[in-house]
């Protein structure tokens, strides 16, 4: 299976010159004859630059952007994922990845379900906060797209290891994480998704904004990469807008996990105070 990852730096009231880079660094992929093509978070635009500019960016699924996408889809035949502020019938905003076939068709999307919400690190530019912004998303999916079962999860989601626990556990063999990963923080980056790879004997194809956003000054990590079972870097992006293309051979999840059967070996009998904690927010929730 042959996977992109793209990364480039969206600017916020500039959808064109989004439009652009996507169109460009897609292409790229569509000549690799790549399978799957995984794009940013916040591909139109990551809202820093003013209070209100996500609400400005921020369209409906399908809209102006996911066409363009859909037809790049189809015209390399190859599926695509990415994500963006999504304006819902009901006007809530939700972070969210459609994923869009090689057929050119939306079949399915995910709302981002942990929010970025940075609290008082002095490195983060304020308006990268998402709490006070969006609506989270409230359920996980694995999708089949034939060559492989994709779960994805978008930036944050990495923190929480129950989010790729939850989808390795519902069969995913591979995790699309578009990311807007913010700077100085690139040793979290790697040795986490080295982490969550290995741990869940899965493939991570992750993908994120690069450099600094001229408007806000927001700065990010970007060196997109593909990590194997096994944790081993297969790919990474050097510094700059870039598509970076890697093989992957899906026999070696088994592989992996025939070395080592840790999803055998976990007790879950044992877990109980996570399994506590979840039982009483989902009381919360429903009371």
């Amino acid at each position: 299976m042959t996977i992109s990852v793209i990364q480039f730096t969206a600017i916020d009231d500039n959808n064109e010159s989004n439009l652009a880079s996507m169109r460009r660094l897609l292409d790229v992929a569509g000549r690799r004859r790549s399978d799957l093509a995984v794009l940013p978070e916040a591909m139109t635009g990551c809202g820093a630059s003013h209070p209100t500019a996500y609400q400005r960016i921020a369209e409906p699924i399908p809209g102006p952007t996911t066409d363009m996408l859909c037809a790049k889809a189809r015209e390399h035949g190859m599926y695509i994922t990415g994500s963006m502020f999504e304006k819902s019938e009901d006007g809530k905003i939700y972070n969210t990845a459609p994923l869009i076939s090689p057929a050119g068709e939306i079949v399915g999307s995910y709302r981002k379900t942990h929010l970025f919400s940075p609290g008082s690190g002095p490195d983060i530019a304020r308006g990268l906060s998402e709490a006070q912004k969006i609506t989270p998303g409230d359920s996980l999916h694995v999708f089949d797209i034939g060559k492989c079962r994709l779960g994805i999860a978008i930036c944050a989601d990495l923190r929480f290891h129950e989010v790729i626990r939850e989808l390795g556990l519902q069969g995913a063999e591979v995790i699309a994480l578009p990311t807007a990963f913010p700077n100085p923080r690139l040793d979290h980056w790697e040795f986490t998704l080295r982490t969550r790879a290995t741990d869940n004997q899965l493939f991570i194809a992750a993908t994120g904004m690069y450099g600094q956003e001229p408007i806000s000054g927001a700065r990010f990590v970007g060196r997109s990469m593909v990590v194997d079972p096994w944790g081993v870097v297969l790919a990474c992006a050097s510094d700059g807008e870039v598509c970076t293309t890697t093989e992957i051979d899906l026999g070696d999840i088994q592989k992996v996990r025939d070395w080592y059967p840790l999803g055998e070996l976990r007790r879950p009998e044992l877990y109980v105070a996570q399994a506590a904690l979840s039982a009483r927010q989902a009381k919360a929730a429903a009371a």
